[in-house]
């Protein structure tokens, strides 16, 4: 990937009228409930001043790159920055909604953590540029949900999964045995867009919390804008 410095916002990549086969996802009639909810959850892209994300070219295809991990994406800033000084550039946040939204569309990559991805099975330093999502979560440890029905907490960060666990155990006085397993984002949506109601919830990263409570107190709220300049 290589930037190409223009910050065109991703609705503007494809020609208008490009038919493509219905999403099975986020062409569900489910996927606007489900969709909510995921926007809960932060992800971050590089953006010039007017919250436009930067674009990249692959394969000939401009591209936004967004990350899952907050400390990738300040990475990502420094090189940008580097390389377009005057485009006033920054990390702003989305919804993992709206991110995955574009991702399934084709006009943004969704990029996991380095260590999420690891820690779901990947080999050590593989790139995290085309692989899925991974959540991690305990099939025996539900929540009560909005609602007051039970649901399953699914986690971004392996470890703040594996605390989560630590802390029930404890609670259970140390007897239960339970284990975390990893699933992909995508088969996830899968079944929640299927169901009336939802039975899973989404554990934003401690990290990205943080770093949006310090960009919202320094920033004002500026946000990822998709909308073409006027």
């Amino acid at each position: 990937f290589s930037p190409s410095g223009d910050g065109r916002p991703p609705s503007r990549l494809r020609a208008e009228g490009d038919a493509k086969p219905k999403d099975p996802i986020v062409d569900a009639p489910g996927w606007s409930r489900v969709k909510a909810l995921l926007d809960r959850l932060p992800v971050f892209t590089v953006a010039n001043e007017q919250g436009q994300p930067l674009q990249y070219e692959a394969d000939g295809k401009p591209l936004a790159l967004l990350y899952a991990d907050v400390d990738a994406a300040k990475s990502e800033l420094k090189s940008a920055k580097e390389e377009h000084p005057s485009l006033g550039l920054d990390i702003v946040p989305m919804g993992l909604g709206e991110a995955f939204q574009l991702h399934r569309k084709g006009d943004a990559v969704l990029i996991p953590s380095q260590d999420s991805m690891e820690a779901a099975g990947a080999p050590k330093g593989a790139s995290p540029l085309g692989q899925e999502l991974p959540l991690f979560a305990c099939m025996e440890m539900a929540v009560q949900g909005e609602d007051g029905k039970p649901v399953l907490p699914l986690f971004l960060d392996r470890g703040e999964a594996q605390q989560a666990v630590e802390d029930a155990m404890a609670a259970d006085d140390g007897d239960a045995k339970l284990e975390i397993v990893g699933l992909s984002l995508h088969k996830a949506l899968e079944q929640l867009v299927s169901q009336e109601s939802s039975a899973f919830s989404f554990v934003p990263p401690a990290s990205s919390l943080a770093h949006i409570q310090s960009y919202l107190e320094n920033s004002g709220g500026v946000g990822v804008n998709t909308s073409p300049p006027s």
